[in-house]
C-alpha cells in the first residue's frame, strides 16, 4: 500500500492521497446502485483512459475490514484515479447502512475543497421492465452550470422525470444544492439487482458527450456476460445495503406536484 503524502478526515472517512491527483475538472462517481451501473462504468473508464491510482478512502467505522489486492499490490477499498481533466471514484465495497450518508457528504466536501469544477455521478435507475427494452438515459443537475454541461445530451436522453431518488446519490444531490456544487447525475434504466453492463455503456457514452473525453465502450459490451457473472456477489451486497436506507421508495410517485 503506498505511503500517504497527505491525509484528511471528513465525517469518519479518511482521504489518503499517495499519488498525483492534480487539478481535475471532473470527478466521476461510480457508487454501487441498481444494476451496478456506476461501478461497471467507472472501472471501464479507469482502464480505458489508463488513469493513475491517486487517493484511497478508508473508514474503520463504516467500511468492512477489507483490502483489495491488484497485481500483488494492496489497495484501499474505495479509490480515486486521476489523469488530465478526469478523476474517477471506484468502489469495491459497500459501506454499512449508517455509513452511506456520511460517505456521500464527504465526497461532496472533498470535491469542493479540492476545487473540482463538476461532480458527475453515474447510476442505474432500476426498471422492472428492463428485460423487455433497451435502457434510456436521463440526467439531473443541481446548478445552472451543471444543466449547461448536460446540453450535449439533448438528442440521446432527457431530463429526469418527477419521482424519488433514494440512496447515496440523493444525499450527494442535496448536499450539492446546499453547498453550491455543480453536480450532474447521469442515470440509465437498468436491471434492479442484476449487473447491467449495457446500461453502464450508455452512461459512459453520455459521460463522453458532456466531458469531451472519449471513452470507447466496445470492449465493455463484448465482456458484458463475463461482468454479469463476476459481479453478482457485489450486486447482492449493494441491494441489501441500499434496502436498509429505503431504496424501495423510488418505485412510487411523489406525493406533491408543482
Amino acid at each position: 500500500m503506498p505511503l500517504a503524502a497527505y491525509e484528511e478526515e471528513i465525517l469518519g472517512y479518511n482521504f489518503i492521497e499517495y499519488g498525483e491527483l492534480g487539478k481535475p475538472k471532473y470527478l466521476v462517481l461510480g457508487i454501487p446502485d441498481a444494476g451496478l451501473v456506476g461501478p461497471i462504468a467507472s472501472g471501464h473508464i479507469v482502464g480505458s483512459l489508463k488513469l493513475s491510482d491517486a487517493v484511497g478512502i478508508e473508514s474503520y467505522g463504516y467500511l468492512p475490514p477489507a483490502a483489495v489486492v491488484v497485481n500483488g499490490s494492496v489497495k484501499y477499498p474505495i479509490r480515486i484515479y486521476s489523469g488530465g481533466n478526469m478523476a474517477v471514484l471506484v468502489t469495491e465495497v459497500m459501506p454499512v447502512a449508517s455509513g452511506i450518508v456520511p460517505l456521500a457528504i464527504a465526497i461532496v466536501e472533498f470535491a469542493r475543497k479540492r476545487g473540482i469544477e463538476y461532480i458527475v455521478g453515474i447510476s442505474g435507475l432500476g426498471n422492472p421492465a428492463r428485460a423487455e427494452a433497451q435502457p434510456s438515459l436521463y440526467w439531473l443537475a443541481t446548478t445552472p452550470e451543471a444543466e449547461a454541461l448536460a446540453a450535449p445530451l439533448k438528442d440521446m436522453g432527457k431530463p429526469f422525470p418527477d419521482g424519488l431518488i433514494v440512496g447515496p446519490y440523493a444525499t450527494i444531490l442535496k448536499e450539492s444544492v446546499k453547498r453550491g456544487v455543480n453536480t450532474l447525475l447521469l442515470l440509465t434504466d437498468s436491471f434492479v439487482d442484476i449487473p447491467d453492463p449495457e446500461a453502464a455503456a450508455l452512461a459512459v457514452q453520455g459521460l463522453s458527450r458532456v466531458t469531451g473525453v472519449s471513452v470507447d465502450v466496445s470492449q465493455l459490451l463484448q465482456e458484458a456476460e463475463t461482468l454479469r457473472l463476476r459481479l453478482q456477489g457485489m450486486a447482492r451486497e449493494a441491494k441489501d445495503a441500499l434496502a436498509k436506507v429505503g431504496k424501495g421508495y423510488e418505485y412510487r410517485a411523489p406525493l406533491i406536484y408543482s
